[in-house]
């Protein structure tokens, strides 16, 4: 698993959304976003900057980029 995937699950778990309500945020379908957490795909940059809004953690982190969320 790539640090995206890993800190996307780990944050989406913390926080107690489900794969589906992401997927429904992010207008994509439940497997699609799946993907994202299996390291399967990565989302462009307009879906980062909605999952790093609505998870309240920076882009940066979710990338691997910062420790700082």
């Amino acid at each position: 698993m790539s640090t995206f995937s890993e800190r996307l699950q780990q944050v989406r778990k913390e926080q107690g959304f489900s794969r589906k309500e992401i997927a429904d945020i992010l207008e994509i379908t439940p497997r699609a976003y799946q993907y994202y957490e299996e390291g399967k795909r990565e989302p462009n940059y307009d879906k980062l900057v909605v999952l790093a809004r609505y998870l309240k953690v920076s882009s940066d982190y979710l990338l691997g980029l910062s420790d700082d969320r």
